[in-house]
């Protein structure tokens, strides 16, 4: 695996290590790392929503597509990785 990436996205992959060891990679996975992806984002939106410092909106902006990146990377390469690893 890219340990380049693995350490960018250190904590996607320990939220889809989490998933995988309790639910698995499967459908039932990749639904449950969407709605948590969405619960986390809404909370960052709820608590930055009055805030008019552009400096912390854009840092919760990036946080944010930090997630999804993130997200995706797990998805496409890491459990594909894992998976052919069994």
């Amino acid at each position: 695996m890219n340990s380049e990436l693995e350490s960018i996205f250190f904590l996607s992959i320990w939220i889809g290590a989490w998933i995988e060891k309790r639910i698995g990679q499967g459908v039932k996975g990749v639904i449950s790392y969407v709605v948590i992806y969405f619960i986390v984002t809404t909370f960052l939106f709820i608590f930055t929503n009055g805030i008019e410092v552009w400096f912390i909106n854009q840092m919760f902006s990036f946080f944010n597509t930090y997630l999804l990146l993130g997200m995706l990377y797990v998805f496409f390469i890491y459990w594909k990785s894992s998976e052919q690893k069994t």
